[in-house]
């Protein structure tokens, strides 16, 4: 399988520092990555605000 190269985006939010550890650990915990599981809920919220549901 061949992948497409994708145009990426750098983005910056300002997150409190507790909120970020405590995210961070949990994910760690269920073997997830932070930038995949952000990327995976942003592009649930677009295909779900293009079916409708909002």
């Amino acid at each position: 399988m061949v992948e497409e190269k994708e145009d990426m985006q750098s983005v910056t939010i300002r997150i409190p520092k507790k909120l970020y550890s405590d995210y961070k650990k949990t994910l760690l915990e269920q073997g997830k990555i932070v930038t995949y599981d952000v990327r995976r809920y942003m592009n649930d919220v677009v295909e779900n605000h293009k079916k409708g549901q909002k």
